[in-house]
C-alpha cells in the first residue's frame, strides 16, 4: 500500500477513534482525549489524501521524492507526510468551514501532554471539548459525502450526535461542507483533475433508489442544475375537475421535501435541518393524475 493512501489514514483514524470512545471505566478522560487528538490528525490527512495523495506528502524532503511517491511515480519508502498544523491549514483552505485554529489548538494541547509538564488536554470541560472535536471531524467526513456513522458505527452514533447537538452552528457548518464538497468534486471531475479510479467511481455513481410519492425538479443549491426534491406526505390535496367529464381529473398536491438529490454534482440532503439550510423546506405544489387514493374521504383541506 502506498504510504500516502487515504485508506491507510482512515484505518488508523478509525483505530484511534475506537480507543477514544472506550468508556471511562476502561480509559481515563485524559487518555481518551489524547487518542481523539491523534485521530483528528489522521482524519485530516485522510481527507486530504482522498482528494489527492500529494496533499499529504512533505514537498521538501528528498528533493521532491515524497511527491513522486505520493503520485505513484516512485516506489518504496520511507514516506514522510506533512506536519499536523500543515494538514489542518490545508483542510481549512479546501474543506470549509473546517477551523485550522481550533484543530491546531487540539494538536498543541496533545503535544504539551506528551512532551511537556502540563495535562493541557483537560483544560476545557468535557462537553465543550468533545463538541468541538466532533464538529471538526464532522466537517471532514461531510466533505467527502459521508456521515459520522461511517466512522463510529451504528452503536456509537447516538453519543456522537449528542456531542454535535451542543454546537449551535453544527447544521450550518455541515450544510456548507456538503455544498462545498459537491461543488469541488464536480469542478475536479469536469476539469479532469480527479485520479482515474476516483473519476470512474464518480461517473458510475448510481443515483439513490428513492421510494417517494411526490417529486419535483428544483435548482440544485450547489451547482444550479436541475435536481429532484422528494416527499412522501402530502400537506394538502385538491381535485381539479375538468369541464369535459370524459377526462380524468387532476389532483393538486402540496408537499414538503424530505430528500433532495442532484444528478450533476451528486449533492444529497436527507435531513430536514439540512433542507431548511438549503431553503428547500418550503411547500411545493405539483399536479398528479387522479387515483383512488384521492377519493373524497381522503382528500381536501376544507
Amino acid at each position: 500500500m502506498n504510504g500516502f493512501s487515504a485508506d491507510g489514514y482512515w484505518t488508523k483514524g478509525l483505530l484511534f477513534v475506537n480507543r477514544a470512545m472506550e468508556p471511562e471505566e476502561t480509559r481515563s478522560e485524559d487518555e481518551r482525549r489524547l487518542w481523539a487528538s491523534l485521530a483528528l490528525e489522521q482524519l485530516a490527512k485522510w481527507a486530504l489524501a482522498k482528494t489527492s495523495p500529494s496533499l499529504v506528502a512533505d514537498p521538501v524532503q528528498g528533493d521532491g521524492q515524497q511527491l513522486f511517491r505520493a503520485l505513484g511515480l516512485q516506489e518504496g519508502g520511507p514516506y514522510v507526510s506533512i506536519k499536523a498544523a500543515t494538514a489542518f491549514k490545508r483542510c481549512a483552505a479546501i474543506y470549509r468551514p473546517f477551523s485550522s485554529s481550533e484543530a491546531i489548538a487540539f494538536a498543541n494541547a496533545r503535544n504539551e501532554y506528551l512532551h511537556g509538564t502540563e495535562v493541557a488536554v483537560l483544560t476545557l470541560p468535557a462537553e465543550a471539548w468533545w463538541s468541538r472535536f466532533w464538529s471538526l471531524v464532522n466537517v471532514l467526513i461531510t466533505a467527502h459525502q459521508m456521515v459520522p456513522e461511517d466512522l463510529v458505527g451504528r452503536h456509537r452514533i447516538a453519543e456522537v450526535e449528542g456531542h454535535l447537538s451542543r454546537n449551535a452552528q453544527r447544521i450550518t457548518h455541515q450544510y456548507e461542507a456538503a455544498v462545498e464538497a459537491a461543488r469541488r468534486n464536480l469542478a475536479r471531475f469536469s476539469e479532469g483533475h480527479m485520479l482515474a479510479d476516483e473519476a470512474r467511481r464518480w461517473e458510475r455513481a448510481a443515483p439513490p433508489v428513492v421510494f417517494a410519492d411526490y417529486e419535483l425538479e428544483v435548482p440544485c443549491p450547489a451547482c444550479g442544475d436541475p435536481g429532484t426534491a422528494y416527499g412522501s406526505t402530502a400537506d394538502s390535496t385538491e381535485v381539479q375537475w375538468p369541464r369535459d367529464h370524459d377526462e380524468l381529473p387532476m389532483v393538486e398536491v402540496t408537499f414538503r421535501p424530505d430528500l433532495f438529490c442532484c444528478p450533476t454534482c451528486h449533492l444529497e440532503l436527507d435531513d430536514y435541518e439540512m433542507l431548511t439550510e438549503a431553503g428547500l423546506d418550503e411547500a411545493l405544489t405539483i399536479e398528479v393524475e387522479f387515483s383512488d387514493r384521492y377519493m373524497e374521504s381522503e382528500y381536501g383541506n376544507d
